[in-house]
């Protein structure tokens, strides 16, 4: 009888023991959950800012091809208002006071770029 009360009271403090070490398993989960969380959020801002910088860098490229074909269709509209110019002088046609505004403006636009 005796080693039997010996035995569980060898028992009693295993468990107890074991119960100690779960729990303080569980608390340190339980604390270090913050910083995984907190990690895993820094991880994917970090992904969608290299996505926004990814896509900043296609939109340059396309702003640069926009530019260059903005610079054509200046000077294509430049050529046309000079050939209309220049078709009324030659027709002795009256010029419109909007065709020669438009050149002016044109012009004006041109040298402040």
């Amino acid at each position: 009888m005796e080693k039997l009360q010996i035995i569980l009271l060898i028992m009693q403090a295993f468990l107890a023991f074991c119960n100690i070490c779960i729990m303080l398993f569980a608390f340190k989960t339980f604390l270090s959950k913050p910083h995984d969380t907190l990690e895993s959020r820094v991880a994917a801002l970090e992904q969608k800012q290299k996505e926004h910088d990814q896509s900043l860098l296609q939109g340059n490229d396309r702003f640069r091809s926009q530019e260059k074909t903005n610079e054509v269709l200046i000077h294509s509209t430049l050529a046309l208002i000079e050939f209309e110019i220049q078709y009324c002088l030659i027709e002795k046609k009256p010029m419109t006071n909007d065709l020669q505004k438009a050149k002016e403006d044109l012009n004006r636009y041109l040298a402040t770029k």
